[in-house]
């Protein structure tokens, strides 16, 4: 079950992480330290998907430590997006890409502890634990949209597919 969860946290933590990261590097507000910051999360989170996919790919987590070190420099970088975008930040986003990532390291962290052979994946675990990480990421990623085109006062802006045709 720890094998079968940690994938679906893993992703939907590195979706989001790198959701945060793209839209403070595409807001015409965000300055060089944010931007940074945007890109380090965008690499991290492109590199959490790469992970949890291989992981449920060999049936067992592969590189614990590392992952773990990755789980706490991407915690790291939410704080970073936070403290660095003014305010442009979706908190929502925050909590659940940090909820998310801290199941993914008790996850990794307790298969380290009860290490086992690889084993093939339950269909019906995994698919479970997708609905539930899906149910928490789809309305993160709005919220991230949503903190991108925020205007100063507090308004967001309603884009017209249509230009008004």
């Amino acid at each position: 079950m720890r094998r079968t969860g940690l994938a679906p946290a893993a992703w939907g933590a590195a979706l989001i992480l790198a959701g945060m990261g793209a839209a403070v590097i595409v807001s015409s507000q965000s300055g060089v330290p944010a931007r940074a910051v945007g890109g380090l999360a965008v690499a991290l989170g492109v590199a959490g998907i790469v992970w949890a996919g291989w992981c449920l790919s060999r049936g067992t987590v592969l590189a614990p430590r590392t992952a773990l070190g990755g789980i706490m420099v991407s915690l790291g970088c939410v704080a970073a997006l936070l403290a660095t975008t003014g305010g442009r930040a979706s908190i929502i986003a925050a909590a659940v890409v940090v909820a998310l990532l801290l199941a993914s390291a008790i996850l990794t962290a307790g298969e380290m502890r009860h290490r086992a052979a690889p084993t093939g994946v339950r269909m019906a675990p995994l698919l479970i634990a997708a609905t539930l990480v899906t149910l928490l990421a789809t309305p993160a990623l709005g919220a991230v949209q949503d903190a991108a085109t925020v205007r100063s006062d507090g308004t967001i802006p309603v884009i017209d597919p249509h230009q008004g045709h």
